[in-house]
């Protein structure tokens, strides 16, 4: 009987991998659908940042500071240019916003107790509003440095004191303001003076002024610790992407059965088989054996190709095997079952696809089940798409236990033989 089912299986998976087209989206389409997507999740270019474009026309020591601390953060992506080609950027959509740092920036900068706050230009392309507010609140947050910059360095704090106190007497400041910071600002520099010789070598203290100074006036101070947590993610992208494309290798495979199945039907091929000296439970058998053994090679190329060339963690092949067989076993009823229900190629191929899209739409197969809302997880449930790919996330970077697996391995499995055995009922009805 086995010599009967291995020879049927062997015969459909020649005509399977005979056609290329079928051989492509088998296997060649679900790769490139995990690769490509992959590398667009992966990427760190990816929404990680507004682009700007940035003109410093004080060209000072504090306006290149400025532009630096806007560079070294993750919320801007920065190209430095002349005025003219950042306005011409942002007007052709090119560039999210403009930012012209003018001439007397780094004076005002600088001037941290009197004069006017430092000044920007800024301009937004008027269709990105949302971008506009976040913006601002970078350009704010970057704004706060320059007293961070002054209450670090005992030199900067006290040229900062000095200028100051020398510009008390321009503007038009209230006297009795201009009268109490005549009185407070250079006392509040000889303290600083004072100590920062304290924090050179032979002076009385050990420590440093700038320290001193920016602990005293920090509103806060906190003190981090790590704490290791269980992360939800994933560190590499492909992780989330493969499994997805390893679904649409699957229904590559099951669609590929399932039109031949019906074409030996409507063809009478199936008739002359029965009355062969063959059983209908070795044809059928032979069916699902030769699909099994094609969803095994299949998979198990996807899942070499994920732990060696885009570095998925594949840490448990015991826990892979068993993932492979049981969303094999699942998909090869419902192979069975779609096929039983088709009665022409092109009636089977309709039902087939449609199916399968629906149950990928709601299964995580288009939409990552980890970006799904919270409704959508719900329907989710009712797809073997989803238990597909959370069993091959559990072998993988979730790390089930083997506790863990036994839900979606045990719905798997009772969903393949349930549909298996009523797909090969109809058949024999048919027959």
């Amino acid at each position: 009987m086995m010599s009967i089912l291995f020879a049927m299986a062997k015969k459909d998976l020649k005509l399977l991998f005979r056609d290329k087209v079928t051989l492509f989206f088998t296997f060649g389409f679900p790769l490139l659908f995990s690769a490509f997507f992959g590398a667009i999740f992966s990427s760190g270019d990816g929404g990680s940042g507004l682009s700007v474009a940035v003109t410093d026309l004080d060209l000072s020591p504090e306006s290149t500071r400025f532009v630096q601390h806007m560079e070294q953060g993750d919320e801007l992506k920065v190209e430095l240019t002349q005025e003219q080609q950042a306005r011409e950027w942002v007007r052709t959509g090119k560039k999210v916003a403009f930012i012209i740092i003018p001439a007397g920036f780094g004076k005002a900068y600088g001037s941290l107790f009197s004069g006017d706050a430092p000044e920007l230009i800024v301009g937004v392309d008027p269709s990105r509003k949302a971008e506009a507010g976040m913006l601002e609140g970078v350009m704010m947050k970057l704004g706060i440095n320059r007293f961070k910059d002054a209450l670090s360095d005992p030199d900067t704090l006290s040229r900062q004191l000095d200028r100051s106190i020398q510009g008390l007497d321009n503007g038009d400041m209230p006297e009795q303001w201009r009268s109490l910071l005549k009185n407070f600002l250079p006392k509040m520099n000889d303290l600083v003076k004072q100590e920062d010789g304290a924090g050179e070598p032979g002076g009385n203290s050990g420590s440093g002024s700038g320290s001193r100074i920016e602990e005293a006036l920090m509103p806060l101070k906190i003190i981090k610790q790590d704490v290791t947590v269980r992360s939800d993610l994933p560190a590499n992208a492909y992780a989330i992407t493969l499994p997805q494309g390893m679904y649409w290798a699957i229904m590559g495979v099951i669609m590929g059965f399932g039109v031949a199945l019906v074409q030996e039907k409507s063809k009478g091929t199936m008739s002359r088989l029965v009355t062969a000296p063959i059983s209908r439970v070795q044809i059928l058998g032979g069916k699902a054996l030769g699909c099994l053994l094609a969803l095994l090679i299949v998979l198990g190329l996807f899942f070499i190709l994920a732990r060696f060339v885009f570095d998925v963690p594949v840490e448990r092949p015991d826990k892979v095997l068993l993932a492979v067989l049981c969303v094999s076993a699942a998909f090869v009823g419902i192979m069975m079952f779609l096929a039983a229900l088709g009665k022409t190629e092109r009636g089977m191929a309709s039902l087939g696809w449609g199916v399968m899209m629906v149950l990928a739409m709601f299964g995580g197969a288009m939409i990552p089940l980890v970006a799904m809302p919270a409704w959508m997880i719900s329907i989710s449930n009712f797809s073997p798409v989803k238990w597909a790919i959370v069993i091959f996330e559990g072998a993988t970077w979730r790390q089930f236990s083997y506790a863990e697996m036994l839900l979606p391995c045990g719905i798997m499995l009772v969903l393949g033989v349930v549909l298996f055995l009523s797909g090969a009922r109809l058949i024999k009805l048919e027959q």
